[in-house]
């Protein structure tokens, strides 16, 4: 059972929900002696009532429900729920007349109150509670409300703080709710807004969030006779509106006739905007080298900076080259392999990647998974349904624990580090995961048994998975006569960055420049894990190039495919190329930058050119083959590269250098791997 701490759980009882006395229809808990919404419990010697909620609930209460199947009924004690009940029920024996008073008191009427998350160490329960209840009007039946938190702000102030990328304080709309589509600010509602485009605040202040590329906000006015149609509740910094309100008039007016924050940008005044020029200067002094780059750009370049001196500071000499194109990797790919030099450090360069964005072990974000050379299908590293007990017996690698982490919490990023994930058949363990990944976020569920069986443990461990976008999975591997070879259809699905191996002159001279106690502190580390899905381009991955491009990209494609057609430039390639290319950083300074070229010789080097591999029997026209390592290869594949149309695309150096090696090995060998 996961406890969650005291301050938690204080955060939780500070946001208000809406909701209406529960009816004999709903599924209730069994507190209540009679089973009715209002009962007497001689357990708690008090009247209990149910409430149904009818708004958003703090995301720590929702996610309790998924994992443990919680009754969705809020649970209120007469005595502790009601504030100002009077005298005559408080001293009431008459226990009818307690049911009465709440039943009138409560029934057709909307309901506010503060939610609490009760639970029991002892009895790994969970319960939904209720404080300090408050009744409203009367509540249509069905009606649904959408809580809107409320600044206060003028407009002018909100607008300027939210250009600014300023933290907004959201009271009694805590980071325990879930992020907020709509902000309310004087006659306006404020829309337009992604969830992934808040940033909880990295100071201690638990109401703050900040608006990413706030740019794209839109506001429209609010009639009062809208006002006084829809809000259902009102609190000082919290608005309950009508749900189908919000979600089609509203909504449809912000497309409409929203007006765009850019678009006020001039209009606002000049105190606002030497705030907002004060704000990009104070971080130009503290990474000169990105001047003119946007918050977002600057978060994904710093964490770049502070990947690259965490490194070091553990006396690990990466390429920055090497840093860029794994961190592409990971946000344009759901599976990169890291390969190289045994002892180069893929293992500790994929951990302190994970450590850079907040994530660890401890706090269930981070898992790292060594494999086993007898992992030989899925059950070896989940786990099984026991046919005999019922039960679902997780594997003890702890990946089911971590998955269902990762589905509970996704908003956070949550990293699986596979450690030599090639002693042992990928193919055979991984299998469910390697087609999953494939797929669109909606449609990835990872089945764990059988819906139709029996399972004791179900409410722990559901039947399936939801594999998330949150979800970021790394493999390292090695190259010796331990390890299984990679299969094309493995290769297809995933980035393979091999690290290069710097020179021990080089590590000495970088290692004696480096000042351990200077190390770069961005100061946005507590941030990372939650920006981290807003680098992620959402641009159209076949925008990424043009069309002399892809007329060299399908003259590849033939020439592999010529040899052995299921090798060749997949669609699935192009598309994920398109990805990579679209996911690369952006400095203007390009202190932290890969040319696009560059990049792209990269990409074909380790997602095409690692299937390329056979006897000299096959592929020696398109290989070629080397005497000395001076000449040139003679294959179809080296022309192509060194053609006129490819150099007007990139050198091809890397891509170049990967085919010498394999002719060389056909020359000496017969067989390139």
């Amino acid at each position: 059972m996961k406890l969650y701490p005291p301050n938690i759980l204080d955060q939780i009882k500070e946001n208000y929900v809406v909701g209406v006395l529960a009816s004999k229809d709903d599924y209730l808990p069994r507190m209540g002696d009679s089973g009715e919404p209002v009962s007497f419990s001689e357990q708690m010697n008090d009247v209990v009532f149910f409430v149904k909620p009818i708004s958003q609930e703090p995301k720590e209460i929702t996610q309790v429900e998924n994992r443990v199947g919680m009754n969705k009924m809020y649970i209120g004690v007469g005595s502790k729920s009601i504030s100002n009940l009077p005298l005559e029920f408080k001293y009431n024996t008459d226990i009818n007349k307690k049911i009465k008073y709440i039943k009138e008191k409560f029934e057709g009427k909307l309901l506010l109150f503060k939610p609490l998350l009760t639970q029991q160490e002892r009895t790994e329960r969970y319960y939904k509670n209720i404080d300090d209840i408050i009744v409203e009007e009367d509540c249509r039946e069905g009606v649904s409300f959408y809580a809107v938190p409320k600044v206060n702000l003028t407009p002018n102030e909100f607008e300027a703080k939210l250009l600014a990328e300023e933290p907004i304080n959201l009271e009694q709309y805590n980071h325990a709710m879930p992020a907020p589509l709509y902000v309310l600010c004087g006659d306006y509602i404020y829309g337009n807004i992604k969830e992934n485009q808040w940033r909880i605040d990295s100071s201690n202040n638990h109401n703050a969030r900040v608006i990413i590329s706030p740019s794209t906000v839109k506001r429209v006015e609010l009639m009062e006779a809208e006002k006084l149609k829809y809000i259902g509740s009102e609190r000082d910094f919290i608005v309950f509106f009508d749900d189908e309100f919000v979600s089609t008039t509203i909504a449809d007016r912000l497309d409409f006739e929203g007006v765009h924050l850019r678009g006020l940008e001039e209009e606002t005044n000049a105190t606002s905007q030497v705030e907002l020029e004060n704000v990009q200067s104070a971080m130009n002094e503290k990474s000169p080298e990105y001047t003119n780059t946007s918050p977002k750009q600057l978060h994904e370049i710093a964490f770049i900076r502070d990947l690259e001196t965490k490194a070091k500071a553990r006396n690990l000499i990466y390429s920055r080259e090497d840093l860029i194109n794994f961190h592409t990797s990971i946000k344009s790919s759901a599976l990169t392999m890291l390969s190289g030099q045994s002892g180069i450090g893929k293992t500790k360069l994929a951990t302190i990647y994970g450590e850079t964005l907040g994530l660890s072990q401890k706090s269930d974000t981070m898992l790292i998974m060594p494999i086993s050379p007898a992992y030989t299908e899925p059950g070896d590293i989940l786990g099984y349904l026991n046919p005999a007990t019922g039960l679902y017996m997780p594997a003890e690698t702890g990946l089911v624990e971590f998955l269902i982490h990762a589905q509970d919490y996704d908003k956070q990023v949550h990293m699986l580090i596979m450690d030599e994930m090639n002693l042992s058949q990928i193919e055979h363990y991984f299998a469910p995961f390697i087609s999953l990944l494939e797929l669109e976020e909606e449609d990835r569920f990872l089945n764990l048994y059988s819906k139709d069986s029996v399972c004791h443990n179900d409410q722990k461990y559901k039947n399936s998975i939801h594999l998330k976008n949150n979800l970021v999975i790394v493999g390292t591997m090695n190259t010796d006569e331990t390890t299984k070879d990679l299969s094309d259809r493995l290769l297809d699905r995933s980035n393979v960055v091999v690290l290069e191996k710097r020179s021990f002159k080089d590590i000495k001279k970088e290692l004696e420049v480096f000042d351990g106690s200077e190390v770069y502190n961005s100061g946005l580390e507590d941030a990372y894990g939650e920006v981290y899905m807003t680098w992620k381009s959402q641009k159209e991955n076949w925008k990424a190039f043009e069309e002399f491009e892809l007329e060299f990209y399908d003259e590849l494609d033939n020439a592999i495919s010529r040899v052995d057609r299921l090798k060749g430039f997949s669609i699935r390639n192009i598309i994920r190329m398109g990805a990579y290319l679209n996911n690369l950083p952006v400095d203007s300074e390009q202190v932290f930058h890969i040319e696009r070229g560059k990049a792209i010789d990269l990409f074909i080097k380790q997602r095409v050119i690692t299937k390329i591999r056979g006897p000299i029997e096959i592929y020696e026209n398109l290989i070629g083959t080397m005497e000395f390592d001076n000449t040139e290869p003679n294959g179809e594949l080296y022309s192509l590269f060194n053609s006129e149309t490819a150099q007007k695309i990139s050198t091809f150096d890397k891509t170049k250098i990967e085919l010498k090696q394999k002719a060389r090995e056909l020359s000496v060998n017969g067989y390139a791997t």
